[in-house]
């Protein structure tokens, strides 16, 4: 095998490995969505500027997850990769935010590490697909 071709499998390996931490990270950004819309509706007591500040910060970070999954499934965009390494460095801090005992459960917190460092070395391994040359329609790199 040449080292053309182990990288290229290695890019694909990482691209799947990333899409399918994506679409986990999606699924759970909407139930943790779900989860604050209904305790946003049910806390009467808290000012509403506050419960409105971070269902929007929730939404627009879903969204970003989202749009980041669309792009690695697509087409496997650049810019796909450039976003999934700037999450993956955010939910690391998030994670190790979770372990210093301020907010969540410790296990919740290590998953979330797991789960940033696994979709960061992806991200980084994972190659953008180069359009194919002319004369050579199976070229990606």
């Amino acid at each position: 095998m040449q080292p053309q071709d182990v990288v290229h499998t290695r890019s694909r390996v990482a691209w799947a490995v990333l899409t399918l931490i994506l679409i986990c990270e999606g699924l759970g950004g909407a139930a943790l969505l779900w989860v604050t819309i209904q305790s946003s509706f049910a806390a009467a007591d808290e000012p509403l500027a506050q419960r409105l500040s971070i269902l929007i910060a929730l939404l627009l970070a879903w969204i970003w997850v989202c749009a980041t999954l669309a792009g690695a499934l697509s087409k496997r965009a650049p810019w796909a990769r450039g976003s999934a390494l700037t999450i993956h460095v955010l939910l690391f801090a998030a994670g190790t935010g979770v372990l210093q005992g301020i907010l969540g459960d410790p296990l919740l917190g290590w998953a979330l590490v797991l789960l940033a460092l696994v979709g960061f070395f992806a991200a980084v391994l994972a190659r953008p697909t180069v359009p194919a040359a002319p004369g050579d329609p199976d070229r990606e790199t």
